[in-house]
C-alpha cells in the first residue's frame, strides 16, 4: 500500500483514524469494543508492530490480537508505507491543536 493513488490515502487515513481512536481512549475517551482488538495489538507489540500489521491486513483492525504478522524485518515497500502512516499521524497532530 502506498499513498500514491486516492485508494492508498483512504487507507492510509483509514488507519490513522484507528490511531486516533486508541489515542483518545488513552485520554480517558470510551474505547469501542470493535477496537479492543486493536489495541491489545498496539500494547503487545508497539506502534511499529501495530502499524505493519495494520498494513498488512489492509487497514482494517483485527479480529483477534495474534501474531499474523511476521516479526521478521519489514521489507523496504512495508517500511515505506509505515514512514507514510507516522507523518500522516504527525500531521494529524499539527491540524488537530489542543485535545479537549
Amino acid at each position: 500500500m502506498t499513498p500514491d493513488g486516492g485508494e492508498g490515502w483512504e487507507r492510509l487515513s483509514g488507519i490513522v483514524a484507528q490511531y486516533e481512536v486508541l489515542r483518545h481512549a488513552a485520554l480517558g475517551h470510551v474505547l469501542p469494543p470493535e477496537a479492543r482488538s486493536g489495541l491489545l495489538l498496539f500494547l503487545r507489540r508497539g506502534m511499529w508492530g501495530w502499524t505493519r500489521v495494520m498494513v498488512t491486513l489492509g487497514g482494517s483492525p483485527p479480529r483477534q490480537a495474534r501474531g499474523e504478522a511476521s516479526l521478521s524485518f519489514p521489507s523496504a515497500e512495508e517500511s515505506r508505507t509505515v514512514i507514510h502512516i507516522f507523518a500522516a499521524m504527525a500531521m494529524n497532530a499539527e491540524h488537530r491543536g489542543a485535545t479537549p
